[in-house]
């Protein structure tokens, strides 16, 4: 069985995910990570994120994961303001809707049900 979060590959693939979910009215739940920073937390939430939370909401949302170490997104740290990670960006009809930095999964539960 994949993974239920999905890696954006690289800045046109970006754009990609964003068009689809608003083609489709789905929320994106796009989790800023990084594999250099704040690896460790990182880490820690893929599990959690792909085991609990991505399962409760097939259907309704998408989710990506997007290393902002990486440089093919060079400037995506600086463009979104991230300051810590993981940064959880949920977007819907292209409109950033809510954000959250946490490694709490009540949290980021609550925060995604009241994005849709």
């Amino acid at each position: 069985m994949g993974s239920s979060v999905m890696a954006v590959r690289d800045m046109n693939h970006l754009q990609e995910v964003l068009d689809m979910a608003k083609k489709e009215s789905k929320l994106l739940v796009l989790e800023l990570m990084g594999s250099t920073n704040s690896a460790a937390t990182c880490e820690f939430m893929r599990p959690i994120l792909e085991d609990k939370i991505a399962p409760a909401f097939k259907g309704s949302a998408y989710f990506y994961k997007l290393d902002v170490d990486d440089h093919k997104f060079k400037g995506v740290k600086a463009k979104w303001k991230v300051q810590a990670l993981p940064d959880f960006v949920m977007v819907k009809n292209d409109v950033r809707v809510n954000r959250l930095v946490t490694t709490d999964k009540d949290e980021l539960m609550t925060t995604i049900c009241n994005s849709l």
